[in-house]
């Protein structure tokens, strides 16, 4: 074979490679287009979430004036968070939507030693839970791409209610309190990993900056006097796993 024929084949091949690898990239610029197109974004999540701060630093409840009170870490471990997010993508990086979430608070139990010192007092059933939404914003680095972390900013509102009753001293003992109050700033981040073209998991951290206004006592039946005269600072970092969806 001569000479001639070898580089007029070889200019064959190559063309046919170079096209090739352009209708590749074409195909593969393609989708990533195709998913960002749609701006409709859900999500789920859960995880943990531990307690920070105070519920304030001086609160009357029936008539009692505590210059002492709890911390939220002293009365549980923690919450498990129901966290739904529905959004719209403004462009291919930016998002604006909303939150909603429902936490299961976990109670701790209070010390013999120390009935009054933060807990669930032994012998009595506790529950408690908490419901949060408000709004959010949300920024993607790498829209498109296998892997994309995100950064995200919300506020919104917070209530966190609480049940205790059971026998004590041979009398049946109930008592219900509810705390509520903004959620003033709340920081996020995280990491998406693609599992389909529409569909998203991945790790997701979240801190949030809170304070308790108001507050309410229900003992046996009837409404008692609760009063925040001091408010303080507390939060929740809450830490898990994200799924989304982006139809």
């Amino acid at each position: 074979m001569s000479r001639r024929r070898l580089r007029r084949r070889g200019s064959v091949w190559a063309l046919g490679a170079l096209g090739f690898v352009a209708a590749q990239a074409g195909a593969a610029e393609d989708a990533p287009a195709a998913r960002e197109a749609s701006g409709v974004h859900l999500a789920l999540r859960t995880g943990f979430g531990l307690p920070l701060g105070r519920y304030a630093d001086v609160r009357t409840l029936a008539g009692f004036r505590d210059s002492d009170v709890n911390s939220l870490g002293d009365d549980t471990h923690g919450v498990i968070p129901l966290w739904l997010d529905a959004g719209y993508w403004l462009d291919a990086h930016v998002l604006l939507g909303a939150y909603f979430m429902y936490g299961l608070v976990l109670p701790k139990t209070a010390s013999v030693t120390d009935p009054l010192g933060g807990g669930c007092p032994e012998g009595l059933d506790c529950n408690a839970s908490g419901l949060r939404f408000g709004i959010q914003a949300q920024y993607r680095f790498a829209p498109g791409h296998s892997m994309s972390p995100w950064v995200g900013l919300g506020l919104g509102y917070e209530w966190i209610s609480s049940r205790i009753e059971g026998e004590l001293f041979s009398t049946r003992f109930e008592a219900a309190t509810t705390h509520s109050g903004p959620d003033l700033l709340q920081l996020q981040g995280g990491v998406d990993f693609a599992l389909a073209e529409a569909v998203g998991l991945g790790p997701f951290a979240a801190l949030s900056a809170m304070q308790y206004t108001t507050c309410s006592l229900e003992l046996a039946g009837e409404n008692n006097e609760c009063e925040l005269e001091d408010r303080s600072w507390h939060g929740w970092l809450v830490f898990g796993v994200r799924g989304s969806f982006e139809p």
